[in-house]
This record gives C-alpha cells, structure tokens and sequence, in this order.
C-alpha cells in the first residue's frame, strides 16, 4: 500500500471509532485520554526541571567567566603599570636588553642565509 492509502485507511478507521463509540469504547477513549494528558504534564515538568538547571548552570557559569575575566584584568592592569615603572627606573638597560634580545631574534630567524 501506499501512504496515501494507509492515511486514508487510518483517518477512516478512527472516525469510525470516534463517530460511533460504545461503552467500552468511552471508557477506554476516556483513559487513554487521562493517560496522554498525565504523560504531558509529567514531560512538561521534566523539561521546566532541565530548563531549570540550565539556566542556573549557565548563570553560575557566567559568574564565574566574570570573576575571572575581572581578575585576569586587573592583574594585567598591575603588570602593565610595574612594566612601565620599571622601564622609568631603568631605561638604559631596557633598551640594551630589547636591542639584545632583537639580535638574538634575528641571528636565529635569519641564520640560515649563509
């Protein structure tokens, strides 16, 4: 059969069911009824649990992405200011040592064209 053919033949056999329902047939609609409507709520509160936990998952998690980011700025804030300090106090000897380092760099980098 084809789907087509199984729908129509599906869609026809429920009116039928519903069209015409007996005793049992009410008792039994009338508990699968109560029975999906149970299942609903018991997944629609599942998912409001995890939705949830995400949430707090994702808060506690950006709390602790801004503490971090705070203090990693801040101590970024204290080297940056210890750095300029100390190329004040110092400037000759910082400027050797960049100098030196740079030859270093550059022997290394362009050693090879020989």
């Amino acid at each position: 059969m084809e789907d087509q053919e199984i729908k129509t033949e599906v869609a026809n056999a429920a009116e039928e069911v519903v069209a015409a329902p007996t005793g049992d047939t009410k008792d039994r609609l009338a508990a699968a009824r109560e029975y999906a409507v149970a299942q609903y709520e018991k997944i629609r509160r599942a998912a409001s649990e995890q939705f949830d936990n995400v949430r707090k998952y994702t808060q506690d998690a950006r709390v602790q992405i801004n503490e971090g980011w705070d203090a990693t700025c801040s101590k970024a804030k204290e080297l940056h200011k210890a750095g300029e300090e100390y190329v004040k106090a110092h400037p000759t000897g910082t400027v050797l040592g960049g100098l030196g380092l740079g030859v270093i760099i550059g022997l290394l980098l362009g050693g090879s064209r020989r």
